[in-house]
């Protein structure tokens, strides 16, 4: 639920590749809503993310999401 969630926000907001979802959103806005379960997963659900391609963790201070090409073809189901 917890990968969904982050991509659908991707594609919510139209983002293509590059695009860095606001930390505001991850850390704040979505972290805080989940159950103290999910929380526990959370990192492994981006960790798992981030092994397939779909995004990258781009250095600065706290979560910094970047889509990838990868992840932009799969949310809008480009041919991968």
């Amino acid at each position: 639920m917890i990968k969904r969630d982050i991509l659908d926000k991707f594609r919510d907001i139209t983002a293509d590749e590059d695009y860095v979802l606001p930390q505001q959103w991850l850390e704040s806005d979505y972290f805080k809503t989940l159950r103290a379960e999910e929380k526990k997963l959370f990192k492994k659900a981006v960790d798992e993310l981030i092994s397939k391609g779909l995004v990258e963790n781009v250095k600065g201070t706290g979560l910094n999401l970047k889509l990838t090409q990868k992840g932009a073809d799969l949310i809008y189901q480009r041919s991968i």
